[in-house]
């Protein structure tokens, strides 16, 4: 019989030999993986949770990026589309744009037409006012003198005719490149005399240098303008109120030497040295003055054509007639006003040109020597007729607006070229219908006044009876009076 003791030891070893098996087989399936404690299985759950949310979390990034990706790529589209889109609509506005444009410049092209033909018929329209004579005088190339008369270089008898400026200190506008040009093409004059004041206000020699600047300005404009238009110039040396030539004549030396050698090659550059000498002047004290002008001039160009004032206002021919100067290619002024000057005064120029003296008339008008005044058509008529018989040369005063009636233009006009017909004064119309191309216009010019110089003696004749016969009522009547 086994003792409680002994009993005890066994049920020990059994416990121990028990858990030392139990503890090998944990042993043996931990280490083969066939046991998990507890707290492994948390882990295990907690790790595969965390596997299963970074899978996810990757799925959703993945998904997301998919998601990216597609809208990236649906948006490209969009935008691909909306390009196309876009550049269909721009081609579409673009195609609209060139047919409006093409649309507009069809209109702007049509406008321009529009604006040409107005512009062309407004030309035309304005070309149709202005006043044409329809003549154009010719042009005869260097001048000479030659048995009194002047002559080309064949020795053809020539005959200029033109109109003189007023002073250019006052009306330089009238001597404009534009105004001459005009003045040649419209009127056919083919020469023109610019007058340079020597004493009067911004006169030549009182103005100072800057005046005396831009009167050889104006001159140099003028005569190139001339020159183009192939016409005559005239450089009128305009003595006035000074009187005697002498008085300014260092002054008129240091002009026409300068003046010279800029046109020695100009052959249609006339000099007229002294205007209107006047006063108690003489022949002598312009014979005086010419001997030292004169060679200053010919020094240079030995041919030029030269004019000299006479005394007593240009009007005294007899003096040079019978003391003449000793130089060639020389002519002396002579000057007239059909309202003042009248038969005596034709009388002593036939009388002048019958004795071989060369005369240019270098200023004339049909009024009153003052510039003013109605013109007198009945004295013009007679001197025109003079001037056509010995082929005189000359230059009516002036060309400007002055209010008077010696000017040619309107007083109210400003134009200073291409005028109208109505812009011209009563005497520039005469003179207009002067130069008109038939030569049948002149004529008609002297029968109109012929007929208004008839008329006028039949008014005179007429009111010479009515003071008669009002005289013969008023005596009666006084005799009556007288009986009663």
């Amino acid at each position: 019989m086994v003792s409680k003791k002994q009993r005890f030891k066994t049920v020990v070893l059994i416990l121990i030999f028990a858990v030392a098996i139990i503890a090998g087989v944990f042993g043996i399936s931990y280490y083969k993986g066939i046991l998990t404690f507890p707290w492994q299985v948390t882990e295990a759950t907690v790790q595969e949770q965390e596997a299963v949310t970074a899978s996810e979390t990757s799925d959703t990034k993945e998904l997301a990026v998919a998601e990216e990706d597609t809208k990236s790529t649906e948006a490209a589209e969009s935008k691909e589309s909306s390009t196309d889109d876009k550049s269909q609509s721009d081609d579409a506005d673009s195609a609209k744009k060139d047919e409006s444009n093409d649309e507009q410049q069809d209109l702007e092209k049509q406008d321009e037409n529009t604006d040409d033909n107005d512009q062309a018929t407004e030309s035309e329209d304005t070309d149709s006012k202005i006043a044409k004579t329809g003549n154009t005088l010719d042009y005869y190339g260097a001048l000479h003198v030659e048995d009194g008369s002047l002559v080309n270089e064949d020795g053809d008898i020539v005959q200029l005719t033109g109109v003189s400026s007023h002073g250019l200190s006052w009306y330089p506008e009238y001597v404009t490149a534009d105004s001459i040009k005009s003045l040649r093409a419209n009127l056919g004059i083919n020469v023109i005399r610019l007058a340079v004041y020597t004493s009067d206000y911004n006169g030549y020699c009182v103005g100072g240098e800057e005046i005396q600047n831009v009167l050889k300005d104006n001159i140099d404009q003028a005569v190139k303008a001339a020159t183009d238009s192939d016409m005559y110039v005239i450089l009128d040396w305009h003595i006035l109120n000074d009187g005697d030539p002498n008085e300014y004549k260092a002054q008129s030396i240091q002009f026409f030497g300068e003046m010279v050698r800029k046109y020695k090659d100009n052959e249609n550059v006339i000099y007229e040295i002294c205007n209107e000498p006047n006063g108690d002047v003489s022949w002598a004290d312009i014979k005086r003055y010419a001997r030292e002008v004169i060679p200053v001039i010919r020094n240079v160009n030995k041919d030029a054509l030269i004019l000299v004032g006479t005394p007593d206002w240009s009007s005294d021919l007899e003096s040079a007639t019978e003391d003449p100067l000793d130089f060639d290619n020389i002519m002396y002024t002579y000057h007239f006003y059909a309202a003042s000057h009248k038969s005596s005064a034709r009388d002593a120029l036939a009388e002048a040109l019958e004795a071989g003296l060369p005369v240019f008339i270098s200023e004339y008008g049909f009024t009153s020597a003052d510039g003013d005044g109605a013109i007198d058509k009945k004295e013009a008529s007679k001197w025109l007729e003079l001037i056509d018989e010995y082929k005189l040369s000359s230059c009516i005063w002036n060309l400007s607006n002055k209010d008077e009636a010696s000017a040619l233009i309107n007083s109210d006009c400003d134009k200073t070229a291409d005028f109208e017909y109505q812009d011209f004064s009563e005497q520039g119309q005469y003179f207009f219908d002067l130069l008109k191309s038939d030569g049948t216009e002149k004529e008609a010019v002297k029968e109109e006044s012929n007929d208004q110089s008839s008329d006028e003696s039949s008014e005179n004749e007429a009111t010479t009876n009515q003071k008669d016969t009002k005289s013969n009522k008023n005596g009666n009547k006084s005799n009556k009076k007288a009986s009663e």
